[in-house]
C-alpha cells in the first residue's frame, strides 16, 4: 500500500473510464450516470463515439454540460477497440476502466476496487462479477464471476481450461494501474470481438496478476444486439487463436469442455438452474446456428 501512496501521493488516485461507443443511445444514458453517481467521485469519463447518428451527441452534449468530469468524441472509427485504444491515449488517471455502453455499475464499484488495488500492491488490476440484466435493467436471475483467487502466469494455462466462461476477468468490472499497464501495449484490432480476453491473457503472460473481488460490480445487459451475439462465431474463432497461442492441445479442450464446464457451473452462486440452463443454452446453440447457416 505505501508504495502505491508513494507513487500518486496522498490524494485518492484519480479513475479514468473509457466508453466506447456506436449508436447506443438507448443504453448509454444509464451507462453513464453509474460512472457519474458513483461514491467514489475523483474519477473522468471518457466517451469516444464512433460518429453515431441517434442522438447520442445530444445526449453527451447535455451531460458534459452538467458534469466536467465527462469528455467526449465523436468522429467515425474502425470500430470498438481503435476507440478503446483512443481513449487509452487520452485518459489521465492513475487507475484505468473501460465500460461497455449497454452494461452500468453498481454504486460503489470503483470505491471497492480502489479499496483493493491501494491494499493489493502486487496486483496490476482486479475484476468482480456481473449479474445479467434484460435491456430494461431487470434482473435475470443469473450472472458470471471472475476468476476466483489470483490471475498469475503461472496459473495462466490452468486458468484456460477451468474456466470455460469466455474471459478469465469480467471485462466490465476490470480496473488497473495505468502505468502498469501501459508496458503490456494495447488493446489488439485482430482480435476485433474478443479483445478483452486476448488483452488480460497477454497480462497474465507478461508477467503481472490479477485479483478478484467476489461481489457484483457491473450489470451486464443481454439483448439480441450485444456483441457476444452478434458475433457468436467470430468470436469463437478468435478464442481458438488465443488458446493455441497460449499452448493448450486437444486434451486440453477435452478437459475444459467437461472438467472446466462443471468447475465454471458449479463454482458460480449465480448459475442458471441445470434444466432450465440446459434447455437455455440448446436454444441460443440453435440460433447461433440458423444465424450461420443464413
Amino acid at each position: 500500500m505505501e508504495n502505491c501512496k508513494s507513487e500518486i501521493g496522498n490524494q485518492a488516485p484519480l479513475i479514468s473510464i473509457i466508453v466506447p461507443t456506436f449508436n447506443r443511445g438507448h443504453f448509454l444514458e444509464r451507462c453513464l450516470r453509474s460512472v457519474l453517481d458513483q461514491t467514489y467521485r475523483r474519477l473522468e469519463c471518457l466517451v469516444m463515439d464512433g460518429g453515431s447518428k441517434d442522438g447520442t451527441v445530444a445526449l453527451l452534449q447535455r451531460l458534459a454540460a452538467a458534469d466536467p468530469r465527462l469528455r467526449f468524441i465523436s468522429e467515425p472509427d474502425q470500430g470498438e477497440t481503435y476507440a478503446t485504444n483512443k481513449g487509452l491515449d487520452l485518459a489521465r488517471g492513475d487507475i484505468l476502466g473501460i465500460q461497455a455502453s449497454d452494461d452500468f455499475y453498481v454504486p460503489d464499484a470503483v470505491e471497492k476496487s480502489v479499496e483493493f488495488l491501494l491494499a493489493h500492491p502486487q496486483y496490476v488490476g482486479v475484476g468482480a462479477d456481473v449479474l445479467y440484466v434484460d435491456p430494461a435493467g431487470k434482473s435475470l436471475g443469473r450472472g458470471a464471476v471472475t476468476y476466483r483467487g489470483e490471475l498469475s502466469p503461472e496459473r495462466l494455462k490452468r486458468i484456460l481450461v477451468l474456466r470455460y466462461v469466455v474471459c478469465p476477468v469480467m471485462h466490465g468490472t476490470f480496473f488497473g494501474w495505468r502505468q502498469r499497464l501501459r508496458r503490456h501495449g494495447k488493446f489488439d484490432p485482430e482480435f476485433s470481438v474478443c479483445p478483452d480476453v486476448e488483452f488480460y491473457l497477454r497480462v497474465l503472460a507478461g508477467g503481472d496478476r490479477i485479483g478478484s473481488l467476489p461481489r457484483v460490480h457491473t450489470y451486464y445487459t443481454v439483448h439480441p444486439d450485444m456483441g457476444a451475439m452478434k458475433y457468436y462465431h467470430r468470436v469463437r474463432e478468435q478464442l481458438n487463436q488465443l488458446y493455441a497461442r497460449h499452448g493448450l492441445r486437444w486434451y486440453h479442450h477435452a478437459l475444459r469442455l467437461t472438467v472446466g464446464r462443471a468447475v465454471s457451473y458449479f463454482g458460480n452462486p449465480m448459475r442458471t438452474p441445470l434444466l432450465p440452463g440446459l434447455v437455455r443454452e440448446a436454444r441460443e446453440f440453435w440460433t447461433m446456428r440458423v444465424r450461420r447457416e443464413r
